[in-house]
Formats: structure tokens, C-alpha cells, sequence
């Protein structure tokens, strides 16, 4: 679950208008919180940043042996 992009806040929230908050880190998937961000724009605050993780990749290649 360390691995996950996406991050909400603490507590219950709601995404959709007029849908329960039922929605927390427990219970969504990257997969459907990406799909909630782009049909839901405002619900981005909810969500807290992580740091960019690109560099794990270059690890792996074998350079600078």
C-alpha cells in the first residue's frame, strides 16, 4: 500500500455530488482515484502529494559499476 499514488487525506470523503463520503485510502484504488480526478477536477484537494519517484528506475540498470 506504500506504493500507491494516490493519497487522501484523512477521513471519509465524497467525490461524486450527492454521493455518500464512503471514499478513503482503505477502500480506493489508484486506478479509480485517477478516474474520480479526471471526471471530478476539484476533488485534486483531497488528495495529498507525494514526492516524485522516477529515479528508482535508474537504479536498476547497472550503471556505474
Amino acid at each position: 500500500m506504500n506504493k500507491k499514488k494516490y493519497i487522501l487525506k484523512p477521513g471519509k470523503h465524497q467525490f461524486a455530488p450527492g454521493s455518500a463520503a464512503v471514499h478513503d485510502n482503505d477502500s480506493l484504488t489508484d486506478k479509480e482515484a485517477a478516474w474520480y480526478i479526471k471526471r471530478y477536477p476539484h476533488i485534486k484537494s483531497l488528495f495529498v502529494q507525494l514526492p516524485n519517484r522516477s529515479s528508482t528506475k535508474q537504479n536498476k540498470t547497472g550503471e556505474g559499476k
